[in-house]
This record gives structure tokens, sequence and C-alpha cells, in this order.
């Protein structure tokens, strides 16, 4: 597994958050917010026990550069898809295609449950740069997360 948080000084990512996201997922994640630039690209990661195993591409029907939106039927009509797998939605993620991948204040106050993490992929440098947060009460932590390899 490839570890996406340094500095962890001896404890592993299993032991550290359990949060893994498979490589293919991971790559399908990086290449929908790459093929949605200049604007903010959107979607959900969803599998079992904290694995993330599917990617649920959305479309942002704002095209903007600064904010996403989906409309509350895509969302319920992907929320059932899932549900019909027999997975939860673990992550919604979306990019920041000129800012770092810190939470907005709209990322924050929009986010709609604890239970789910947001992920942030930034483009703001030459690197693609990816963040995990559990946001709860208006407030954000980063959350580590493991990144299966890709065979």
């Amino acid at each position: 597994m490839i570890n996406n948080n340094e500095g962890l000084e001896g404890k592993t990512l299993m032991e550290e958050n359990k949060f893994i996201i498979h490589g293919i997922q991971y790559d399908m994640m990086i290449d929908h917010c790459s093929s949605c630039l200049p604007y903010e690209a959107c979607g959900i990661l969803a599998g079992r026990n904290n694995e993330v195993d599917s990617i649920w591409k959305l479309e942002n029907e704002l095209k903007s550069v600064r904010r996403f939106f989906i409309s509350k039927n895509k969302i319920e009509e992907t929320i059932r898809e899932i549900s019909k797998q027999e997975k939860a939605i673990l992550a919604i993620y979306h990019s920041h295609p000129s800012t770092s991948p810190v939470p907005s204040y709209l990322d924050i106050v929009n986010h709609p449950d604890p239970s789910v993490k947001l992920v942030i992929v930034s483009y703001k440098l030459k690197v693609v740069k990816v963040k995990c947060y559990d946001i709860s009460n208006r407030l954000y932590k980063e959350c580590p997360f493991s990144i299966t390899p890709t065979h």
C-alpha cells in the first residue's frame, strides 16, 4: 500500500485509520477530475468497511471553477444504485482546480453527513495533491488514507 500520510512514525495507516482507496478507483478519480478542468469535478467513493471499491462520477451542473452542484434527483438516483450493490457512501470527492486541497467554507457547511469523508483533489501546483477530511460540527480534521496498488 502507498502511505499518503507522512510522519506516522512507525504506525501503519491500517492502525491509524482504516480508510483505503483501491488504486484503480484512485486513478479513476484523478482522471475524472483532470478531465473536468478548468471546472470543479465531483463524485462519490463507495464501498464496504472503509474500503473504497467503486467510484460514481457526477456531473458538476454549475460548470464552475469554484463550486459544484448536483441535482437532488441525480444524487438520489446514485444513492439508490449504490444501495442496490449493498455498498455505503464512504466519501464525496471534488476538485479544486486552482486552490489548495483544504475545505472551503462552503465545503464545510454543505457537507451532508459526518460519517462521510471529504476528499479534495487539488491542481494548484504542478503535482496533483489529494487530501481526505472528516467533517463534523463545521470543523474539519485531516484523515490519513492509503491507496492499494493497481495491478
